[in-house]
């Protein structure tokens, strides 16, 4: 009876401690796939259903059933959104509250030439997923390749492909960004900031007060370079510059209700690392504020998403450009924290990217995990940052373990000691 109760009072203890030992400001979901061995989550809705794209089961070759589809990650289970029909590859990009997504998807045309023999070309659509069912968007002419990078909650979708300006000239096609209203079944055009049948324009984001944000070709001072822009759906010719430092390449990435902008912008006389930024694009007068490193030896850091909350999320180096090691990052508060120190220290993901946050602070992207890419998500505990030391050196007695239940982690291999709270 003694020695029964001494197990039950251990379990009780160990059941204290790993409860403890477990908790952590985010819990990590590993959002599985579409039982392959890689997947990539893109973007998040605000009832924290995540879009992107895994590869199917790897059959008796070592191959993938397909290389890629588009995937919403539910935790009822994932749901394979397919391809368009004649297709095999889609990507899911982006994901409204009403569960519509976009993306793309390609297209096997098979043509019978002349002599007997069949060409096979590929065609790249931008495709709605809705219902589990894919669809193109209507087609508009002399536009092809085409990739929906966002969707917004007013069905407005942003959209950039390969644009024939003048077909009767001998330019080749060159990349233009569109706007697809669904309600009004209308495109709209984005000029680029240069003139020029062979000049770029770029969407890469959009927000719900129809505010589009994206880059494009310019010149400054006779010189080449790429600015980044917003713009409102109802006046797409007036373009609002997204303020440069120095006349560096910047590329923004992500906008929020705020019309807060983030990015990164291209670091001068390095192998193009670039510096995360935040800009207030309803200030006026606001020049961006850089985010920083994780350490300034590692100098490269991009920024992907804002939620309205100002919470930013990207990737930022934690190793030497050289050897080009990425780790996830939250930045808030004025502070750059590396998301791998803010889940359990029990886990072996190592958080590569995050690729977009929603306004509950849910955050998405992908890591690797035993040897695979894998989807993550991290909601959000409220719980203090865990102490990952072993504490061999704590000799103070204060705030510490019994000796003997100390004794028996060690045993079992346990990583963590007690959290401790957060000084950040």
């Amino acid at each position: 009876m003694k020695l029964t109760m001494t197990k039950t009072l251990l379990a009780l203890s160990l059941s204290a401690v790993f409860s403890t030992s477990l908790a952590a400001p985010y819990e990590l979901v590993d959002l599985g796939g579409l039982d392959g061995n890689f997947s990539i989550a893109r973007d998040i809705n605000e009832a924290g259903i995540a879009i992107g794209y895994a590869n199917g089961p790897i059959n008796e070759d070592g191959g993938s059933d397909f290389v890629r589809h588009a995937v919403l990650f539910d935790d009822a289970g994932n749901i394979d959104l397919g391809a368009v029909e004649a297709g095999t590859i889609s990507e899911g990009l982006s994901l409204n509250d009403a569960m519509v997504g976009v993306g793309l998807s390609n297209e096997v045309i098979e043509k019978e030439l002349d002599d007997g023999s069949t060409e096979v070309t590929l065609q790249q659509h931008a495709v709605i997923f809705e219902s589990e069912v894919v669809s193109q968007l209507p087609d508009l002419e002399n536009l092809s390749n085409v990739t929906a990078f966002g969707i917004n909650n007013n069905d407005i979708i942003i959209l950039s492909g390969k644009f024939d300006v003048n077909p009767d000239d001998d330019e080749n096609p060159t990349t233009r960004a569109f706007v697809y209203d669904r309600q009004n079944n209308s495109y709209s055009a984005v000029e680029p900031f240069s003139e020029g049948a062979d000049k770029q324009s770029f969407l890469i984001d959009i927000n719900d007060n129809n505010y589009v944000l994206g880059f494009s070709d310019a010149e400054v001072n006779g010189e080449a370079t790429i600015k980044s822009f917003i713009a409102s759906t109802n006046d797409l010719g007036q373009l609002v510059e997204v303020p440069q430092l120095n006349e560096r390449a910047m590329l923004a990435q992500g906008i929020n209700d705020l019309n807060q902008v983030v990015g990164s912008m291209q670091i001068p006389d390095t192998r193009n690392q670039r510096e995360a930024f935040v800009i207030d694009m309803a200030a006026g007068d606001s020049e961006p504020t850089f985010l920083g490193f994780f350490d300034s030896r590692f100098n490269d850091s991009r920024a992907n998403d804002i939620n309205n909350s100002g919470q930013i999320v990207g990737r930022a180096l934690i190793s030497s450009p050289t050897i080009g090691e990425y780790g996830a990052f939250i930045h808030e508060n004025g502070e750059m924290k590396n998301l791998n120190e803010l889940v359990s220290c029990n886990t072996d993901w190592k958080l590569t990217e995050a690729t977009a946050i929603n306004d509950s602070g849910q955050i998405v992207g992908f890591g690797t995990v035993d040897g695979e890419v894998r989807a993550f998500r991290l909601d959000p505990t409220g719980e203090p940052i865990e102490d990952c030391s072993t504490g061999e050196d704590d000799s103070s007695g204060g705030g510490s373990f019994p000796a003997v239940l100390v004794a028996i982690l060690a045993v079992l291999g346990i990583r963590r000691s007690i959290p401790v709270t957060s000084i950040s």
